[in-house]
C-alpha cells in the first residue's frame, strides 16, 4: 500500500488537505470518500483498509474548516462552497485516474453534499453510495435549536449553538472515546451559519433528488439519532435511477462503518461496488 498526502486549491486559493491510499496492483476502481460534519479524512480506517484489501484506491480530503484544512472550525459561509469543493476534488481525482471508474462514498453531511453533486449528473462518476444521509435532523437535534440557528445565522453567524451528541456516533465505546480524544475532530458547538446552511441544503437537495439518475446505494443505521433514517427512505423513493438499493441496519447508530456490525455493512458496500464495476 502507498499513502500520499497533498493539497488542492479551491476558491481564493484555499489549499485543502487530501490523502490517498493506493493498493500495490492496478485498482479495480477509485473511491472518493467524503467525511461528515466535525470529522476529518483520517478517521475512517475501517473503511479505507477494507476497500484497499478488496483492490480499491481511496481518495479523501479534509473539508474547509475541518481536520488539516484551513478555515474557521466547522464553518462554511455557504453550503454551495462545500459542494464546489467536492466537484473540484472529484475532477482532480478523475484526471489522475482516467482509466478507472470513480465512485463517490459520502457519509452524513458528506452524503448530503454527494447527493447534491450526483443530482447534477456528473459524467465522470459511475455511482454514489450514501451512508447516514442527512435530509432530516435526528432526534438529538431539538427543533428549537434548529430555529435558533436560522435566526443567529444572520445576527451572529459564527456563534456556536449546539454540540453534536458524540454518544450517538457508535455503540462501540472505543470509537466514541477515540473520537473525543482526536485533536482533529471538532467537538465544540456548531456555528449558527453552518447549522442554518445545512438545514437549507436539506430542503434544496430533497427538491432536486429526483435528478439523481446514476446507480445509488443508500445505507442507514436503524437507530441513528443524528440523521433521521427516513432521509434514506425518502431518497430511495424519489431518485429517478432504477438502479438503486436501500439497506437499513437495525440497532446501528450513525457511523455504520464503525459499528459492531461493521463487517456486514462493509460487505454490503463491497458487493455493490463489485456489481457496478462489472456493468
Amino acid at each position: 500500500m502507498t499513502h500520499i498526502e497533498g493539497t488542492f486549491s479551491v476558491h481564493r486559493h484555499m489549499p485543502l488537505f487530501y490523502q490517498a491510499w493506493l493498493p500495490e496492483s492496478k485498482p479495480k476502481a477509485v473511491i472518493v470518500l467524503v467525511h461528515g460534519l466535525a470529522d476529518h479524512s483520517g478517521r475512517h480506517g475501517n473503511l479505507v483498509n477494507f476497500l484497499l484489501s478488496r483492490g480499491f484506491t481511496v481518495w479523501s480530503y479534509d473539508q474547509r474548516g475541518h481536520g488539516k484544512s484551513p478555515g474557521p472550525r466547522c464553518y462554511a459561509n455557504r453550503f454551495s462552497d462545500l459542494i464546489n469543493d467536492l466537484k473540484m476534488f472529484v475532477a482532480v481525482v478523475a484526471e489522475q485516474n482516467s482509466s478507472s471508474p470513480v465512485f463517490v462514498v459520502g457519509h452524513s453531511m458528506g452524503a448530503l453534499e454527494s447527493a447534491a453533486f450526483a443530482a447534477e449528473r456528473p459524467e465522470h462518476v459511475t455511482g454514489v453510495a450514501l451512508s447516514g444521509l442527512l435530509l432530516k435532523p435526528g432526534e438529538s437535534v431539538p427543533v428549537l435549536v434548529q430555529s435558533l440557528a436560522k435566526l443567529l445565522s444572520f445576527l451572529a453567524p459564527r456563534l456556536g449553538v449546539q454540540r453534536l451528541d458524540c454518544s450517538a456516533i457508535s455503540r462501540d465505546q472505543s470509537v466514541v472515546k477515540a473520537y473525543l480524544n482526536d485533536p482533529l475532530v471538532y467537538t465544540g458547538k456548531i456555528p449558527a451559519r453552518m447549522g442554518a446552511e445545512l438545514l437549507t441544503a436539506m430542503t434544496t437537495v430533497k427538491s432536486h433528488i429526483h435528478n439523481i439518475g446514476m446507480p445509488v446505494l443508500l445505507m442507514h443505521g436503524g437507530s441513528d439519532r443524528l440523521a433521521d433514517p427516513s432521509s434514506s427512505q425518502f431518497a430511495f423513493d424519489n431518485v429517478s435511477s432504477t438502479d438503486k438499493e436501500l439497506h437499513f441496519f437495525p440497532g446501528c447508530y450513525h457511523e455504520i462503518f464503525n459499528e459492531p456490525c461493521r463487517d456486514f455493512v462493509l460487505g454490503t458496500l463491497s458487493q455493490w461496488l463489485d456489481k457496478h464495476i462489472l456493468v
